[in-house]
Protein backbone atom coordinates (compact mmCIF):
# COMPACT_ATOMS: atom_id res chain seq x y z
CA UNK A 1 0.00 0.00 0.00
CA UNK A 2 1.07 3.64 -0.62
CA UNK A 3 2.53 4.55 2.55
CA UNK A 4 1.67 8.56 2.72
CA UNK A 5 -1.86 8.10 2.25
CA UNK A 6 -1.96 4.69 4.01
CA UNK A 7 -0.92 6.65 6.80
CA UNK A 8 -2.45 9.55 6.65
CA UNK A 9 -6.06 7.39 6.73
CA UNK A 10 -4.84 5.68 9.93
CA UNK A 11 -3.86 8.44 12.04
CA UNK A 12 -6.95 10.42 10.72
CA UNK A 13 -9.24 7.36 11.86
CA UNK A 14 -7.08 6.69 15.08
CA UNK A 15 -7.07 10.68 15.87
CA UNK A 16 -10.98 10.14 15.63
CA UNK A 17 -11.18 8.24 18.06
CA UNK A 18 -8.75 10.01 20.74
CA UNK A 19 -10.69 13.36 20.29
CA UNK A 20 -14.30 11.81 20.49
CA UNK A 21 -16.49 14.79 20.10
CA UNK A 22 -14.20 17.19 21.62
CA UNK A 23 -14.88 20.42 19.51
CA UNK A 24 -12.37 22.91 21.97
CA UNK A 25 -9.29 22.15 23.78
CA UNK A 26 -6.13 23.95 25.45
CA UNK A 27 -2.99 22.70 23.96
CA UNK A 28 0.06 21.96 26.13
CA UNK A 29 3.70 20.89 26.25
CA UNK A 30 4.77 22.84 23.05
CA UNK A 31 7.60 21.97 21.76
CA UNK A 32 9.57 25.00 22.00
CA UNK A 33 12.72 23.91 21.25
CA UNK A 34 15.29 22.57 18.35
CA UNK A 35 13.75 18.51 18.48
CA UNK A 36 12.35 18.94 14.91
CA UNK A 37 10.92 15.50 15.52
CA UNK A 38 8.76 17.09 18.13
CA UNK A 39 7.66 20.31 15.95
CA UNK A 40 6.48 18.04 13.13
CA UNK A 41 4.24 16.19 15.39
CA UNK A 42 2.71 19.64 16.66
CA UNK A 43 2.41 20.51 12.86
CA UNK A 44 0.46 17.13 11.86
CA UNK A 45 -2.28 17.72 15.65
CA UNK A 46 -2.47 21.34 14.36
CA UNK A 47 -3.82 19.95 10.85
CA UNK A 48 -5.83 17.57 12.43
CA UNK A 49 -7.36 20.16 14.41
CA UNK A 50 -7.68 22.75 12.00
CA UNK A 51 -9.46 20.28 9.19
CA UNK A 52 -11.98 19.05 12.27
CA UNK A 53 -12.46 22.93 12.85
CA UNK A 54 -11.34 22.35 16.86
CA UNK A 55 -10.88 25.54 18.43
CA UNK A 56 -7.30 25.90 20.17
CA UNK A 57 -8.31 27.84 23.35
CA UNK A 58 -4.72 28.55 24.36
CA UNK A 59 -0.59 27.21 23.88
CA UNK A 60 1.70 26.87 26.40
CA UNK A 61 5.02 24.95 26.91
CA UNK A 62 5.57 22.63 29.98
CA UNK A 63 7.66 25.65 31.52
CA UNK A 64 5.07 28.54 30.34
CA UNK A 65 1.82 26.83 31.33
CA UNK A 66 0.23 29.47 33.66
CA UNK A 67 -1.35 28.04 36.79
CA UNK A 68 -5.20 29.07 35.83
CA UNK A 69 -5.12 25.88 33.20
CA UNK A 70 -4.91 23.69 36.04
CA UNK A 71 -9.00 24.81 36.25
CA UNK A 72 -9.75 24.43 33.16
CA UNK A 73 -13.17 22.75 31.97
CA UNK A 74 -12.29 22.36 28.38
CA UNK A 75 -10.04 19.15 27.60
CA UNK A 76 -6.36 19.59 27.80
CA UNK A 77 -4.31 18.20 25.06
CA UNK A 78 -0.66 16.86 26.03
CA UNK A 79 1.91 16.91 23.17
CA UNK A 80 2.56 13.44 21.66
CA UNK A 81 6.50 11.97 20.88
CA UNK A 82 8.61 9.92 22.80
CA UNK A 83 9.43 11.88 26.17
CA UNK A 84 6.90 8.89 28.19
CA UNK A 85 8.29 6.90 31.11
CA UNK A 86 10.71 8.96 32.72
CA UNK A 87 13.14 9.52 29.94
CA UNK A 88 12.70 12.72 30.32
CA UNK A 89 12.00 14.15 33.76
CA UNK A 90 10.50 17.67 33.43
CA UNK A 91 7.90 16.39 30.44
CA UNK A 92 6.91 13.70 33.11
CA UNK A 93 6.48 15.95 36.07
CA UNK A 94 4.66 18.21 33.75
CA UNK A 95 2.24 15.18 32.45
CA UNK A 96 1.55 13.62 36.17
CA UNK A 97 0.78 17.47 37.60
CA UNK A 98 -1.90 17.58 34.93
CA UNK A 99 -3.63 14.34 35.72
CA UNK A 100 -3.63 15.44 39.13
CA UNK A 101 -4.72 18.77 39.77
CA UNK A 102 -6.97 18.95 36.51
CA UNK A 103 -10.88 19.20 37.98
CA UNK A 104 -12.08 15.69 37.74
CA UNK A 105 -14.48 16.12 34.99
CA UNK A 106 -12.07 17.52 32.82
CA UNK A 107 -10.93 15.82 29.84
CA UNK A 108 -6.82 14.74 30.18
CA UNK A 109 -5.73 14.00 26.41
CA UNK A 110 -2.20 12.36 25.85
CA UNK A 111 -0.85 12.54 21.94
CA UNK A 112 0.44 9.35 20.44
CA UNK A 113 3.43 8.08 22.52
CA UNK A 114 6.26 5.86 22.54
CA UNK A 115 6.55 4.27 26.16
CA UNK A 116 9.66 3.50 27.96
CA UNK A 117 10.12 3.14 31.48
CA UNK A 118 13.17 4.45 32.34
CA UNK A 119 12.97 2.12 35.87
CA UNK A 120 10.31 0.11 37.52
CA UNK A 121 9.92 3.30 39.78
CA UNK A 122 8.72 5.46 36.75
CA UNK A 123 6.11 2.72 36.07
CA UNK A 124 4.78 2.97 39.86
CA UNK A 125 4.72 6.56 40.01
CA UNK A 126 2.74 6.65 36.38
CA UNK A 127 0.09 3.58 37.64
CA UNK A 128 -0.07 5.77 41.60
CA UNK A 129 -0.32 9.87 39.85
CA UNK A 130 -1.84 9.20 36.09
CA UNK A 131 -3.26 6.19 35.30
CA UNK A 132 -6.26 6.36 38.14
CA UNK A 133 -7.54 9.09 36.22
CA UNK A 134 -11.63 8.57 35.08
CA UNK A 135 -11.08 11.38 32.54
CA UNK A 136 -7.82 10.30 30.88
CA UNK A 137 -7.31 9.02 27.58
CA UNK A 138 -3.98 8.04 26.24
CA UNK A 139 -2.99 7.40 22.26
CA UNK A 140 0.08 4.84 21.81
CA UNK A 141 2.25 4.07 18.85
CA UNK A 142 2.48 0.41 18.85
CA UNK A 143 2.05 -2.63 20.04
CA UNK A 144 4.37 -2.88 22.73
CA UNK A 145 3.59 0.60 24.89
CA UNK A 146 -0.50 -0.55 23.89
CA UNK A 147 0.26 -4.17 25.81
CA UNK A 148 2.34 -2.16 28.46
CA UNK A 149 -0.62 -0.07 29.53
CA UNK A 150 -3.63 -1.67 28.56
CA UNK A 151 -4.48 -2.94 31.95
CA UNK A 152 -4.46 -0.02 33.70
CA UNK A 153 -6.05 2.66 31.02
CA UNK A 154 -9.34 2.42 30.51
CA UNK A 155 -8.97 5.17 27.24
CA UNK A 156 -6.21 3.55 25.46
CA UNK A 157 -6.32 3.86 21.72
CA UNK A 158 -3.46 2.56 19.10
CA UNK A 159 -2.43 5.44 17.10
CA UNK A 160 0.38 6.45 14.49
CA UNK A 161 2.40 9.11 15.27
CA UNK A 162 0.74 13.05 14.36
CA UNK A 163 3.31 13.24 12.12
CA UNK A 164 1.64 11.61 9.25
CA UNK A 165 -1.06 14.33 9.41
CA UNK A 166 0.81 16.24 7.07
CA UNK A 167 0.64 13.68 4.16
CA UNK A 168 3.21 13.44 1.01
CA UNK A 169 5.06 16.79 1.20
CA UNK A 170 6.32 18.29 -2.15
CA UNK A 171 10.38 18.02 -2.38
CA UNK A 172 12.59 19.54 -4.64
CA UNK A 173 15.59 17.67 -6.25
CA UNK A 174 18.19 16.12 -4.23
CA UNK A 175 21.71 18.03 -3.98
CA UNK A 176 23.48 15.46 -2.29
CA UNK A 177 24.09 11.57 -1.75
CA UNK A 178 22.58 11.41 1.44
CA UNK A 179 21.91 13.03 4.67
CA UNK A 180 22.89 11.40 7.50
CA UNK A 181 20.66 12.45 10.81
CA UNK A 182 22.41 11.04 13.68
CA UNK A 183 21.20 11.54 17.56
CA UNK A 184 23.15 13.63 20.18
CA UNK A 185 21.03 12.09 22.96
CA UNK A 186 20.58 9.89 25.78
CA UNK A 187 18.45 7.95 23.24
CA UNK A 188 21.53 7.08 20.93
CA UNK A 189 22.86 3.43 20.23
CA UNK A 190 25.91 4.81 18.25
CA UNK A 191 27.41 2.81 15.57
CA UNK A 192 26.11 5.26 12.89
CA UNK A 193 29.48 7.14 12.88
CA UNK A 194 29.97 10.93 11.65
CA UNK A 195 26.59 12.83 10.79
CA UNK A 196 24.57 15.81 12.51
CA UNK A 197 21.53 16.09 14.64
CA UNK A 198 18.93 18.26 13.78
CA UNK A 199 19.89 21.71 13.67
CA UNK A 200 19.76 24.39 16.16
CA UNK A 201 16.82 27.15 15.82
CA UNK A 202 17.51 29.55 13.31
CA UNK A 203 17.70 33.63 14.50
CA UNK A 204 14.17 34.44 14.26
CA UNK A 205 13.10 31.56 16.34
CA UNK A 206 15.59 31.58 18.50
CA UNK A 207 14.11 35.58 19.24
CA UNK A 208 10.63 34.41 19.39
CA UNK A 209 11.53 31.48 22.15
CA UNK A 210 14.07 33.89 24.40
CA UNK A 211 11.46 35.35 26.65
CA UNK A 212 9.15 31.93 27.03
CA UNK A 213 12.35 30.37 28.11
CA UNK A 214 13.29 32.28 31.18
CA UNK A 215 10.33 31.44 32.80
CA UNK A 216 12.32 28.35 33.71
CA UNK A 217 14.50 30.25 35.81
CA UNK A 218 11.75 32.78 36.72
CA UNK A 219 7.97 31.56 37.16
CA UNK A 220 6.82 34.15 38.10
CA UNK A 221 6.46 35.31 34.55
CA UNK A 222 4.43 32.23 33.13
CA UNK A 223 0.66 34.67 33.73
CA UNK A 224 2.31 37.24 31.14
CA UNK A 225 2.86 35.04 28.87
CA UNK A 226 0.64 34.91 26.01
CA UNK A 227 -1.26 31.98 25.15
CA UNK A 228 -2.63 33.16 21.94
CA UNK A 229 -2.36 29.81 19.11
CA UNK A 230 -1.14 31.96 16.41
CA UNK A 231 1.85 33.41 18.51
CA UNK A 232 2.56 29.42 18.80
CA UNK A 233 1.95 27.75 15.73
CA UNK A 234 4.29 29.54 13.95
CA UNK A 235 7.18 28.42 15.70
CA UNK A 236 6.73 24.84 15.10
CA UNK A 237 5.86 25.43 11.20
CA UNK A 238 9.41 27.34 11.38
CA UNK A 239 11.23 24.32 13.00
CA UNK A 240 9.71 21.65 10.51
CA UNK A 241 10.67 23.76 7.42
CA UNK A 242 14.30 23.82 8.69
CA UNK A 243 13.83 19.69 8.69
CA UNK A 244 12.56 19.65 5.93
CA UNK A 245 15.01 21.56 3.88
CA UNK A 246 17.43 19.66 5.94
CA UNK A 247 16.77 16.14 4.67
CA UNK A 248 15.37 16.70 1.00
CA UNK A 249 18.80 17.52 0.09
CA UNK A 250 19.54 13.64 0.18
CA UNK A 251 19.01 11.36 -2.25
CA UNK A 252 18.70 8.89 0.91
CA UNK A 253 18.55 9.58 4.25
CA UNK A 254 20.30 7.57 6.98
CA UNK A 255 19.16 8.26 10.21
CA UNK A 256 18.31 6.69 13.93
CA UNK A 257 15.64 9.26 14.74
CA UNK A 258 12.18 8.17 14.30
CA UNK A 259 11.30 11.39 12.64
CA UNK A 260 14.17 11.51 10.83
CA UNK A 261 12.53 8.01 9.03
CA UNK A 262 9.14 9.48 8.93
CA UNK A 263 9.35 12.83 7.30
CA UNK A 264 11.81 11.29 4.99
CA UNK A 265 9.36 9.05 3.64
CA UNK A 266 6.61 11.64 3.32
CA UNK A 267 9.51 13.97 1.25
CA UNK A 268 9.57 10.62 -0.84
CA UNK A 269 13.31 9.60 0.04
CA UNK A 270 14.51 6.26 0.77
CA UNK A 271 15.79 6.49 4.20
CA UNK A 272 18.61 3.74 5.72
CA UNK A 273 17.40 2.96 9.50
CA UNK A 274 19.12 2.36 12.56
CA UNK A 275 17.20 1.76 15.54
CA UNK A 276 17.68 3.97 18.60
CA UNK A 277 18.95 2.88 22.28
CA UNK A 278 15.05 1.91 23.09
CA UNK A 279 13.88 0.41 20.09
CA UNK A 280 11.76 3.10 19.40
CA UNK A 281 11.88 2.94 15.41
CA UNK A 282 11.67 -1.28 15.39
CA UNK A 283 8.55 -1.08 17.43
CA UNK A 284 6.78 1.41 15.41
CA UNK A 285 7.75 -0.10 11.72
CA UNK A 286 6.57 -3.28 13.18
CA UNK A 287 3.33 -1.95 13.97
CA UNK A 288 2.42 0.45 11.21
CA UNK A 289 4.33 0.22 7.84
CA UNK A 290 5.25 -3.79 7.39
CA UNK A 291 2.27 -3.63 4.94
CA UNK A 292 3.04 -0.42 2.90
CA UNK A 293 5.86 0.41 0.56
CA UNK A 294 7.66 2.55 2.74
CA UNK A 295 11.33 2.21 1.25
CA UNK A 296 13.24 0.82 4.33
CA UNK A 297 16.37 -0.31 4.92
CA UNK A 298 18.05 -1.80 7.96
CA UNK A 299 21.71 -1.01 8.59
Amino acid sequence: MDYAPTMLERTKDALHLLHGDTSRLHFTDFPDYANIGDSAIAQGQYRYWHWRKLDILSTSSFHTMPPRLYSATDPVYINGGGNFGGLYKEHSEHRYSLAERLPAETLLIQGPQSIHWASPADRDEFLRRMAPRKQLRIAVRDHASYDDLKDDVEGLVLSPDAVHMLGRVPAPEPTQKEVRLIRRDPESAGGLGEGIDWPKDQPVTRASAWLTHRTKELPFLRSAIPTANGLWEPRSRRRLATGLALLAQGETVVTDRLHGMLIALQLGRPVKVRDNKIGKLHKYVDTWLADTDADITWI
